[in-house]
């Protein structure tokens, strides 16, 4: 458990380069996903066989390497993937608040103000490439959840749905798609709501229904009335 942060690490940077996707097709060696992830033969190879040795990746006699029920969660097309909360989790940035941990046990301060002198969602707004890796990861765990939630709560009774913090909308956008009548609230920082806008309005409104989109949708930084939040 001492040394779990470096086979964190080692996930997410496998996560970062795609290598599960890159064999979801069979196995390869490590000199072929070296070409194709632009990397060190050798520094890879190395990568690849830690993470065989913690359950991520089989390695075979010839350096080939394969995917084990571990490694696929890391492929980036399969229904609960967790690559993209394993790239955020090994950002720069994300493990410096996580050292800076002692400061807050210690005092009852927040670890992130700490060590960066500002709020992690200012943070996030000026470093904007973080907050897309972010994002995905949120999207993708609303997504593996998304399921679930539906299936414990039953929505139908509402008019209109407010998701609190909802990110790029991947949770409200399954809920509208379950009840077509509905309209739906996100709730976000302005920055986040004008980046999630397009997609969630094409998830939740196809082609048919494009002429109510102003009326089936609706998207703002501030709240607004609505049954269920």
């Amino acid at each position: 458990m001492v040394n779990g942060f470096q086979v964190s690490q080692a996930i997410c940077v496998a996560a970062t380069l795609g290598i599960a996707d890159h064999l979801k097709d069979g196995k390869r060696t490590s000199g072929e996903l070296a070409v194709l992830t632009n990397t060190h033969p050798q520094a890879l190879y190395r990568l690849l066989r830690a993470l065989a040795s913690a359950g991520v990746f089989h390695e075979a006699k010839d350096r080939s390497f394969s995917l084990t029920p571990v490694g696929g969660a890391l492929r980036s097309d399969v229904q609960h993937s967790v690559a993209s909360w394993a790239i955020l989790a090994g950002r720069p940035y994300f493990r410096q608040a996580w050292s800076d941990l002692l400061h807050s046990v210690s005092t009852g301060e927040n670890a992130f103000r700490h060590a960066y002198g500002k709020g992690v969602w200012e943070y996030r707004a000026e470093h904007p490439e973080e907050s897309v890796v972010f994002d995905r990861a949120m999207t993708a765990m609303s997504r593996g959840v998304a399921a679930a939630v539906l299936a414990a709560y039953d929505f139908r009774r509402f008019s209109v749905v407010m998701d609190v913090g909802g990110g790029q909308g991947a949770l409200l956008a399954e809920i509208l798609r379950r009840n077509p009548g509905q309209r739906g609230i996100l709730f976000d920082q302005p920055q986040v709501v004008a980046k999630a806008r397009p997609g969630l309005r094409r998830r939740c409104c196809g082609r048919s229904l494009r002429h109510r989109r102003r009326r089936f949708l609706r998207l703002g930084a501030r709240r607004s009335r609505c049954d269920c939040a």
